[in-house]
């Protein structure tokens, strides 16, 4: 299925979902992410039950330290 994550198009198994995104995307730590699909930002508890659909945008966007 195809999906845009981050401006960037993306081939992602059929009943994928933002759990199994993760995963493909080695981002280890959710928690430290905030993910939008379209408009929507979805909480962590989402991310096992929310499956993407054909077309679907994501935005990822990941918390970095500094100073």
């Amino acid at each position: 299925m195809n999906i845009t994550v981050n401006d960037k198009k993306m081939i992602v198994p059929d009943a994928c979902t933002i759990s199994m995104l993760c995963g493909i995307m080695n981002i280890q730590n959710s928690d430290g992410a905030a993910i939008a699909v379209g408009m929507e930002v979805l909480s962590p508890s989402e991310y096992l039950a929310h499956q993407l659909k054909e077309g679907d945008k994501v935005t990822i966007i990941r918390a970095t330290c500094g100073g």
